[in-house]
């Protein structure tokens, strides 16, 4: 732990599309890959805070996770900055204005030379309240979503055709089957269930449950084609899917 306190943690992080479209705008060239240093002191000053919240110093995994929370607000804190939030926020102008208000030597002046004065000292950029009411903001601007990013109706279809293997779903099957055990019937079963078969041609479905003998499953079945080869069999999974629908067929 001593050693990672004392040795800077340097991070090169890219903000994203949004940032770089910021940039492009205010900037003619390529922008520099911006970059976030969490030295030493920072990171003795996350562990001590957690310290003091928790009672004991904090774990390498939970170290790594506050490291981490601590780039992503400075992320979010400078993108904030960098669209001008800090400059359109009125909550955050007012704030400015009490601060310059503390450390100006004029009691006179308006409020517009108080936010001057407070942003001349760079209180935007050093004033706790207002770094987290920053991040608050860029955290809920990103959770928007423009109507205009939205990808239209003929995108998602043309999504779908790429991946359709990883939105299909097996076929399911739905049946009433009528059971005849060859144990107890012997040679009469096939007999016995050609007969049942012309009787139930003009019947529902529901009256082939009162027909038969007992399966363990019982007679209705829905699954897929794979379960069905399972319980039945794959001679009669085979001949399920060359059976017209709602139609009794058999004997299988």
């Amino acid at each position: 732990m001593a050693r990672l306190l004392r040795a800077p943690l340097v991070h090169f992080v890219a903000l994203g599309a949004a940032l770089l479209a910021v940039r492009s705008r205010l900037e003619t060239g390529p922008a520099p890959r911006p970059s976030l240093m969490i030295r030493g002191a920072d990171v003795a000053r996350l562990a001590e805070a957690w310290t003091e919240e928790h009672g004991a110093p904090p774990d390498a995994a939970a170290m790594r996770r506050l490291v981490d929370a601590a780039i992503d607000e400075e992320v979010l804190y400078r993108e904030a900055l960098a669209r001008g939030f800090d400059l359109q926020d009125g909550a955050v102008r007012e704030r400015l204005v009490r601060l310059g208000s503390f450390v100006s030597e004029e009691t006179a002046r308006d409020r517009a030379a108080l936010e001057r004065e407070a942003r001349r000292l760079g209180l935007e950029r050093s004033d706790l309240v207002i770094r987290r009411h920053l991040v608050e903001m860029m955290r809920l601007a990103a959770g928007q979503v423009s109507e205009r990013d939205l990808p239209s109706e003929a995108e998602l279809a043309a999504y779908l055709a790429r991946h359709a293997g990883e939105f299909a779903e097996p076929a399911r099957v739905r049946l009433t089957h009528v059971y005849f055990a060859a144990d107890a019937r012997g040679e009469r079963a096939a007999t016995d269930a050609l007969a049942v078969l012309g009787e139930l041609a003009s019947a529902g479905s529901e009256a082939g449950a009162e027909r038969g003998d007992g399966f363990v499953r019982g007679s209705e079945f829905t699954g897929s084609r794979n379960e069905l080869a399972r319980v039945f069999g794959p001679g009669f999974a085979a001949a399920v899917d060359r059976a017209p629908e709602r139609t009794w067929v058999g004997p299988l």
